[in-house]
Order: C-alpha cells, then structure tokens, then sequence
C-alpha cells in the first residue's frame, strides 16, 4: 500500500479554486505542432498532409501541400528538410523520406491548377523589387487578394538565386501555373537603384544575395521584417535566409503589409513570427519501427503510400488512445479543460454548464494519468469538478442518487454489520469487505470471515460502505460522515489492521484514510494457502481482469496470479492488465449519466479474448457476467462459490443478499441477538426482459412495489379499458417512476417499466 501512498503525498487532496481547474491542463502537449511542423519554415501540415496520402488521396494532399508552399514543385525539389533533423522516426530506424511524399504529390495529382477566388479589389497599390522566391511569394499571396502589385526584376526572367540549382523551364512554368488565376504586372530588365523611383503604398525589398538593402537593415524590425521606414519591408535572402525561408519572408510580409494598409501599423501580425520551438516531451512518446523502403527515386503511388504509413503523424494522444471518456466526447485534457471551466462558472445568458454529462462521464480509473507523460490526473481533476459543482448547489441529483441511496441501505440495521472478537477484547485485525461483496455473493463474505477466524480468532468484522459513492457524487459531507464512523469503530476495537478484500475500499482507505494499517485479504490467502485449493484449474486456461482501482497495486496484481497458477490455472494476460488495467464500466457511478457509454465499455472490455475471465472485484465479475461473459470471482475459486457462469444478481438481489449475509452473520451465534430483516416483496412477476430494463435503468423491485401501492391506496392510476392495464407514477427524491401493470390472482404482474428525473407537480 506505500505505493498508493506515495501516490496521494505527491497529489495534494483539496478542491481546486476556478483559477486551479482553468490551469490544470497547461502542460498537456495533445494537439501541438508535430516536431517536423515546429521546424518547417513554411509551416506545412504534415499530419494533414501524411493523413491524405495514407489513403491515397494524392490530389487533396496536393492542396493541402501547395496552399502553404505556394510553389510545390519547386519546394518539393529544393527543400533542405529540416524535418529530417527532428523526426521521431529517426530514433528507431530512419526519418520520413517527407521530400519524397511531397514529391509524389506533386506528380500524381490529378490537377495542379490553383483554385482562383473572387475577391473584390483592393484601392492599394503594393511594389516588389526582386522577383526571387521571396519576391513571387509575397506577390502571389497579395495580388491573390485583389491587391495591385507590381515587382520589378533586374533580369530577364524571374526566379534569382534559382538560375542557379534548377532547370529553368521547371521554375518558370511553375511561376506560370500559379500566376494564371491572378493578375500582377512582372517589370523584368528594370534595375531599382532608389526607392523614390517607384510610387506605392507599400514597398517589400527582395533582392536576393548580395542585393541593394537602400538602408533598410539598419533596426529593422525581424519579427515583422518592418523597417524604420514606414511602409518599406525588407526579407528573403538579402538579409541572410535560404530559399524555403524566403518564401516564408514573402508570405510573412505579405501579412505585415496588409496590416500596415489598414491600420497604418509596421509591428506585422504575430501569429506569423511567433517562435516555434519543438515540444521535447514528443520524445517521450512510443515510437514504432516501420518497413522503410528502399531507392526512392522514380514516382509510385505504392511506395509513396507506404513510406507515408510510415509515419505516425506525431500527436500525444496516449490518453485520448486509452480513456473511453475522451473517444465518447471526442475531446482532449484541453478541451475538457476548456468546457469544465466554462461549466463550474458560467456566465448568465451567455453561456451553460455545457459539460455536466461529461464530468459525471468519468468512470475514475485513473488511466490517463499513468499514460501521460506530464502525469494530467484528469481523475482527479473530474472529481474535484463534482465536488465543486456539488458545494455550488449544481450537480445533477439525478447522476447519483441511486447509488447514495444503495449506501444508505448499506448502513441501515438491515445491511450493517460490526461483529466485536467473542472475547470481548481488542481486535487484532479488523475484516471490511465493503458494501458490494456480499451483495453480490453472501458467501463471499461468509466463507472469507470464516477463513479468518480461524487464522485469526480475534478477528472483528465490519461491514459497511467505505464511502467512496458519495465521493463520486461530490458529497464530501456524507463521505466523511461514513469514513468518519468507521474510524470510530477502528478505535474502539483497538486500531486493528483492516483487512480489505475490494481494490476500491484500498484505493478509498489509503487516500482518506491514510492512519489505518491496511492489509490486502489476498496477500493473507498467499501467506497462509490450504491444500484444498490447489489443482482446481486442471490446466486450464484464463485471463486475469485486473480492477481498474488496484493499478498501482502490484503486490495485490502479484499475489492473484500466485493464487490462480497455484490453483493450476495457466494464465493468458489481456492486452489491458497492471498499471494500465481498464474500466469494466462500473467505476464513477457512470450508469445513469451515460448508459451507452457503459454499454461500450463493457462490450470492449468483454471482447478482449475468449477466455473465461477471473477477477478480484465483485462489480467487474457481475458487470461481465450480466452481459453473458464467463466470470469469476477469486473467491468463487478458491472457496467453490459459483461457476463462471453463474448469472450476475439483479440489483434488487443484491440488496437481499445483503439482508441475507446480515442476518446469518448476526443469527448463527456470532454475536448475540440481532433483529432479522427481511426486505418486503409482494408477489410481483417481472419478465426476464423488464428486469434487464430495470438494471439498465437504475430500478429496484421495491420501487416499481411502492408505485403499484401508491396508485392502488390513491386510485390515483389511469386504466386502459381495452387491456385492463394500469399505469400510474410515484416521485421519490429527485426520481419520477413510472409502471404499467396487470393485477393477477397473486399478485401483479410488470408490464412496462420507466424513470427520469422530472418531478410531477401534483395538484
């Protein structure tokens, strides 16, 4: 347990002020530049761009590709490929042959002409003097804005610097293909040798290595490649940048320039010049090795495919990878991040509590904390947003009443059990096995109680909830109500070590209740084995469903296998198991928030193989078995409690089985006395069908019981005369029920069945 402990140090339990929440997720990098988009020059997409390709789309990815490069063929020729550089691929076998990728969608795309827009003209005249690559850049992007834009080239041709690396058919039909759908004026063989010869409203200086500056340079603003001169701008390889960068100088300017236009400002806009530097923790991130091919020189759309599957399109999506939750809604940490703070404070009549269904979604794993590089604790951050929705009086009711309501049966005289030693004296250890063991087998308890007693005689025993639902439900007023009593009954039974049989009661105790000596029940059964448990298994072959609350609990996850392999069991690990265990769909009270998220989760966790599974959480073991998988419980093993089959009870069984362990526990000599409880059930026949519906629904058989007698003490029922049906509805708490039913002989018999949480206002 000092892992679960260190766990908690580390993360300090407090309810987080608004300033908290709106912070929580800063670190998170999901969503971020890619470190091959970080060191592009010209910002492409590769994520989009590799994305098309992958499926073939050669045409898409062309326009993708040619509206941040501006001149694709030529790029795709010349480009250094800092990418290369920082590619996470290179750290298992070789970086993405990118240059090749663009290449081939520059060669296979089914058009290369450039989409041409109406766009009203603009009053500006705007002059260029140099019509390098930097030059046409700046040109193309603003005389694709309508504006007038004349460029003035020494020479007979334009492309500079590309005289001298490229054919020059190729760059100048490429200047041609993206020129044909605007208009600008080309002066060649015109020299500018003083900027009072040209008349504009704006000037950008793009000579080319070695060119004139006309003293321009002197504290010329970089970032928007202003000068101290208004409306002249000077970039591209004049001031020292390569070919790709000079095309980013031109488009950089051609953004700074209109600025200047409209508001008469030389700062540029800083979304162009922000700094980009590479995110390092995308070097955290698995990287798989890929099939690289070889001598990628001719063009074909097979291997530009496949070198394109090579890449893994860089995000951090570990967690969206991992956590139901964030596929459900199809958001990130930030996302949430974002749709949280809006929910715990939101503004009145301009926005919602948009994410309530989503925070009350969580089913509090903790998974996306142990994939995440930065350690995000979404769990944690969801949690503390219910608590603060609870204390704002804004938590639906609704999300959790049913399970508060089952906690507050398990403390009722019918379900709560404390059975003191028979000595009378302290107790050395103290047996909690929470509220869901004996619910969903008696035996559990009893039959683990026994093993005990007769280990240990002074044994004391508690039976109880350990708090947790009301901690799901924000409600830290009646979790500390509840941990608060059983702290009381550990006091006066001596401080005993508490012996703890649910993973959830571990991971509650070791964080709210960090004073008790907690012992996990199986570390005990390995520590003190009966030769009647061994070779149950006969060779056969299982899987072990790890809880998603005993993560971080490897002792626990150890000594289960030793138990199942000891048992003779050969065991077939899922592909989720240990730290990285899933949800079966239980945790976080989930059920009445999000059904079909529930539904999902179970039917994944179910398909993971074929095998039968064996768990050491009552919930995982009924949540699976109610849905037709092969299940065990530890217990159901070792002690021969039920099958793997053994049909999962309903949740009104649940509560009698409570009833039941109760009473035989408080009737069989243990203690003296005890009143015996029976749970009050009229003969009411429910088809298989209804039942299954009232599980999904959150409805016991005593709710459907109080409507019935309700609208027959009332008359307060409408009647269909065609079928003899009733139908009538009762509100309890915050739940509305309705029930349609036949009178029998007997009894009654359930015809339909259904719940929400709108009140009727009775007159």
């Amino acid at each position: 347990m000092r892992l679960y402990q260190l766990l908690w140090e580390i993360i300090e339990v407090h309810l987080m002020g608004i300033e908290d929440f709106q912070n929580y997720t800063d670190h998170c990098f999901n969503g971020t530049e890619a470190p091959c988009m970080s060191a592009c020059p010209l910002k492409v997409d590769v994520r989009a761009v590799i994305e098309k390709v992958q499926k073939g789309n050669f045409t898409a990815a062309y326009r993708l590709y040619r509206n941040q490069v501006l001149f694709p063929r030529i790029v795709s020729t010349i480009c250094e490929q800092p990418c290369n550089d920082v590619c996470l691929q290179e750290t298992v076998d070789t970086a993405i042959n990118l240059r090749y990728i663009e290449q081939a969608c520059v060669g296979l795309t089914k058009t290369r002409e450039p989409i041409g827009y109406n766009v009203p003209p603009k009053k500006f005249h705007i002059a260029i003097i140099g019509a390098g690559l930097s030059g046409m850049a700046c040109a193309l992007k603003l005389a694709s804005r309508n504006y007038s834009v004349t460029v003035y080239e020494k020479n007979d041709i334009p492309g500079g610097k590309l005289a001298e690396i490229l054919p020059r058919d190729l760059y100048l039909s490429e200047f041609q293909n993206e020129f044909q759908n605007v208009s600008y004026n080309l002066v060649t063989s015109k020299e500018i040798t003083k900027l009072e010869e040209i008349e504009a409203d704006a000037v950008y200086v793009a000579t080319g290595t070695g060119g004139r500056t006309f003293g321009l340079q002197e504290e010329m603003d970089y970032n928007s490649l202003g000068t101290k001169k208004p409306g002249f701008f000077l970039g591209g390889r004049v001031i020292g940048s390569n070919s790709i960068e000079a095309i980013e100088h031109g488009i950089r300017t051609s953004q700074s320039i209109e600025k200047y236009l409209k508001v008469g400002l030389m700062d540029g806009v800083p979304e162009t010049y922000a700094k980009r530097s590479i995110i390092q923790n995308y070097y955290k991130l698995p990287v798989a090795a890929g099939v690289y091919t070889q001598n990628l020189q001719e063009i074909i759309a097979e291997q530009a495919i496949t070198e394109a599957k090579r890449c893994s399109k860089c995000d951090c999506s570990l967690c969206v990878d991992s956590c139901d939750l964030m596929q459900k809604f199809n958001k990130g940490p930030k996302r949430i991040g974002s749709d949280v703070t809006t929910t715990l404070r939101p503004i009145e009549k301009f926005s919602k509590r948009i994410a309530s269904r989503l925070i009350n979604s969580c089913n509090m794993c903790g998974l996306c904390e142990t994939v995440c590089p930065e350690k995000i604790d979404m769990e944690d951050y969801l949690l503390q947003a219910r608590h603060f929705l609870f204390k704002d009086g804004a938590i639906p009711s609704a999300y959790h009443d049913f399970w508060l309501r089952d906690m507050e049966f398990a403390h009722s005289d019918q379900a709560y059990v404390l059975i003191s030693p028979e000595s009378g004296e302290k107790s050395r250890y103290m047996f909690f096995p929470g509220c869901q063991l004996g619910a969903s087998e008696e035996n559990y308890v009893l039959r683990a109680y026994g093993f005990l007693k007769e280990l240990y005689n002074d044994t004391s025993l508690l039976v109880g909830c350990c708090g947790v639902p009301a901690d799901w439900a924000g409600d830290e007023g009646i979790r500390d109500t509840v941990q608060n009593n059983i702290l009381q009954e550990w006091s006066k039974m001596g401080e005993p070590t508490v012996i703890l049989a649910c993973p959830t009661c571990m991971k509650t105790f070791t964080r709210y209740l960090p004073q008790i000596k907690i012992v996990s029940f199986y570390k005990i059964m390995v520590e003190h084995p009966r030769f009647e448990w061994k070779a149950k298994g006969k060779g056969k072959t299982i899987s072990v469903f790890d809880p998603c609350a005993s993560r971080y609990d490897r002792a626990m996850q150890a000594d289960i296998r030793k138990l199942i392999t000891e048992a003779g069991f050969q065991i077939e690990e899922l592909s989720h198991n240990g730290t990285e265990a899933r949800c079966c769909s239980f945790g976080g009270h989930i059920h009445a928030a999000n059904p079909e998220l529930v539904k999902k989760i179970t039917t994944d966790r179910i398909g993971e193989n074929n095998n039968p599974y064996v768990t050491y959480c009552s919930n995982c073991r009924d949540t699976f078995a109610s849905e037709g998988k092969a299940c065990s419980h530890i217990l159901d093993i070792l002690f021969d409690i039920g099958s793997p089959e053994r049909l999962a009870p309903n949740l009104s069984q649940r509560r009698r089985n409570r009833v039941a362990f109760a009473n035989k526990l408080k009737g069989n000599g243990i203690v003296e006395g005890g009143t015996d409880h029976k749970l009050e059930r009229a003969n009411l026949e429910i088809p298989s069908e209804l039942m299954k519906t009232m599980n999904d629904y959150l409805i016991l058989e005593e709710d459907v019981l109080a409507v019935i007698e309700h609208c027959e003490a009332t008359g307060n029922v409408l009647q269909n005369k065609s079928t003899g049906e009733f139908t009538g509805h009762l509100s309890q708490g915050v739940i509305t029920y309705w029930v349609t039913y036949e009178k029998t002989d007997s009894g009654y018999k359930l015809k339909k069945v259904y719940s929400h949480r709108m009140k009727i206002e009775e007159n």
